[in-house]
């Protein structure tokens, strides 16, 4: 059985590595293989630091939540911040060709993972990034 592992932060970017590490040590001990661990650590990476530069304006002192869970045959992040109501699963993807500083962060996202999901729910945010691990993981 695999219960949740959560870690709370404030939106300063040094806590980074921290919420790097955890996100890994999850999806190990859910028993993924490290080319799924790979992509979602850099996926979970992404997604806080979006959190930490536009949902709270580079505040470094507001709260963020991230919890990682398996689910079956998923591994399930789920990212929780009181920042400003994200509006990014609506906008347009950037060509990854074209030239241009920035705005690559949810092509990432969305590359890397299966599913992405957006709430806004009682004044927060809550984003969960999904990798599918049929056939990635041992049998448990």
């Amino acid at each position: 059985m695999f219960g949740e592992v959560a870690v709370r932060i404030v939106s300063d970017p040094k806590w980074l590595r921290l919420v790097r590490g955890v996100v890994e040590q999850s999806c190990l001990g859910f028993g993924a293989r490290e080319e799924s661990v790979t992509a979602v650590v850099l996926a979970v990476n992404e997604a806080v630091s979006n959190v930490m530069r536009h949902g709270y304006e580079g505040d470094t002192t507001r709260p963020i939540r991230i919890a990682c869970r398996r689910d079956g045959e998923m591994i399930e992040v789920r990212i929780c911040d009181h920042g400003i109501e994200a509006e990014f699963l609506s906008r347009e993807l950037l060509p990854p060709d074209e030239l241009r500083a920035g705005g690559r962060g949810l092509y990432m996202i969305r590359t890397l993972m299966d599913e992405i999901e957006y709430r806004r729910e009682d004044g927060q945010n809550r984003m969960y990034l999904r990798k599918h691990l049929l056939h990635d993981v041992a049998e448990s």
